[in-house]
């Protein structure tokens, strides 16, 4: 009796640690699910302020010529300007595929991260170039529009709008790194499982 009892529960057990066994899979499943799913709502980020560098400069490029030609700069300075602003879609377009960001969900952790670094490097060297000629620009678009004369108020007017454009972006800029660690983590919990 007490082997038919002991049988018994060792079935039960048995069938106990099946189900266990499945829903722990299941759960599994579904923790690689939200990763993923998570994982492709910060690339999306990614690309999306990427995406937004494009349409930006694209879109200034026009207005920005449109207001040298208005107030009758020199052709240099309009060459200038066309040049900074072509290399600066370029540069960006080469930290976009150095980055690759749809296909970092299916790197190791290592790989992803070393692309993530080299990403984040070389996008912070664009920043810091291309502040340069922006700085510049500034400085001649502003001496356009007095006439040379350098007002302190027309200074002080556009140097707080240039600085929190530049305080924001920075922020935008961090955020975008900081998104991109997350993915990172993400990439070393699945790779974990």
């Amino acid at each position: 009796m007490t082997q038919v009892i002991e049988m018994g529960e060792l079935q039960d057990v048995k069938e106990q640690f099946i189900l266990l066994a499945e829903k722990l899979e299941k759960q599994k499943i579904i923790n690689e699910t939200l990763i993923k799913e998570s994982m492709t709502q910060k690339i999306s980020y990614v690309e999306k302020v990427q995406r937004r560098y494009f349409i930006i400069t694209l879109l200034v490029c026009p207005l920005m010529m449109s207001l040298l030609l208005l107030y009758k700069a020199h052709w240099t300075f309009v060459l200038f300007v066309l040049i900074a602003l072509g290399i600066e879609v370029f540069l960006h377009y080469q930290a976009y595929r150095i980055l690759k960001p749809k296909e970092l969900m299916d790197m190791g952790f290592v790989d992803a991260m070393e692309r993530v670094l080299r990403f984040k490097k070389f996008f912070n060297i664009v920043t810091w170039v291309m502040a340069i000629p922006a700085l510049f620009m500034f400085i001649m678009f502003i001496g356009l529009i007095t006439n040379y004369t350098f007002h302190a108020g027309t200074m002080i007017y556009y140097g707080v709008f240039v600085l929190a454009a530049t305080i924001l972006e920075f922020v935008r800029i961090r955020k975008m790194f900081a998104r991109l660690d997350e993915i990172l983590k993400q990439i070393n919990e699945l790779r974990a499982n």
